[in-house]
């Protein structure tokens, strides 16, 4: 039996100093990513020492909501080169040994086309509707969504509910993580590029992880799902289904508490 383990990255797997919890000590941590010279992501080194075990019984892809040059940065989590596949920009891009696998990226831009889900369309309502001075940047994702930089002290939650409605009408997902207000095309899921990979390694069995409102589909897909209880889905308690399980743990240790069960469930179906 082929397992693939299907996981986002940052809050689940790779932690900021900021988000990674009060619950380690520097002599547990191993940097994972460095920016502009200075450590930005780690592990714990109980984590990164599991995870490289893990390929010796699952098929580990990466998913994530990063760009290419965003994603290539987290070097510290591989153990030599980076996995053969990797999902990133959210399931809009699939890496095969570094390249964009074209077909794909190509199906995907022509149904956002289809669906008038592409920047050029979302730009001006975005202008429309957040003219208010706790946007402080809009960034785009190489042409696929939109995130805002945002002062969450200022930013107004109970709005939140309203903006997610009004953009989804207009075929946007809204995924609120931090500091950043993502604006994602529904078309573009991190759920259908992991099938796509399912097919190509011929698995039968997958175990997903995630933390986020844009991790949900991938954990539904899954035969297996576990939801960082730090995280943006857990804390606004959206429904999810019984094969999804929330960590014991926070932060950081969430990460561990992941991996731990991975190498559990990949053992029992060898």
């Amino acid at each position: 039996m082929t397992v693939l383990f299907a996981s986002d990255l940052d809050q689940t797997l790779i932690y900021s100093r900021n988000s990674m919890g009060m619950e380690v000590t520097e002599e547990e941590l191993v940097e994972v990513e460095r920016y502009e010279g200075k450590p930005l992501s780690f592990m714990t080194k109980k984590s990164q020492s599991a995870l490289w075990n893990i390929g010796d019984s699952a098929f580990f892809l990466p998913v994530t909501t990063r760009t290419q040059a965003q994603y290539e940065r987290v070097t510290g989590i591989f153990e030599g080169q980076h996995p053969q596949f990797a999902v990133i920009s959210n399931g809009a891009v699939i890496l095969e040994n570094g390249h964009p696998i074209k077909e794909w990226s190509d199906q995907i831009r022509q149904t956002c086309i289809n669906r008038k889900t592409i920047i050029e369309e979302l730009l001006p309502e975005i202008e429309r509707h957040f003219s208010e001075d706790w946007v402080l940047k809009v960034r785009e994702a190489d042409d696929w969504f939109v995130y805002l930089i945002i002062d969450r002290a200022r930013f107004p939650e109970d709005k939140l509910d309203f903006y997610t409605t009004t953009f989804k009408k207009l075929g946007w997902g809204l995924s609120l993580q931090g500091r950043k207000l993502y604006f994602m095309p529904e078309s573009i899921t991190k759920a259908g590029a992991m099938e796509y990979i399912k097919k190509r390694i011929g698995a039968n069995y997958v175990v997903a992880a995630g933390d986020s409102l844009l991790d949900l589909d991938l954990l539904e897909s899954a035969n297996y799902g576990m939801l960082a209880a730090h995280g943006e889905a857990a804390k606004n308690a959206v429904s999810i289904s019984a094969h999804i399980h929330k960590t014991k743990n926070y932060g950081i240790k969430a990460g561990e508490e992941i991996l731990a069960r991975v190498a559990e469930l990949s053992l029992q179906r060898q």
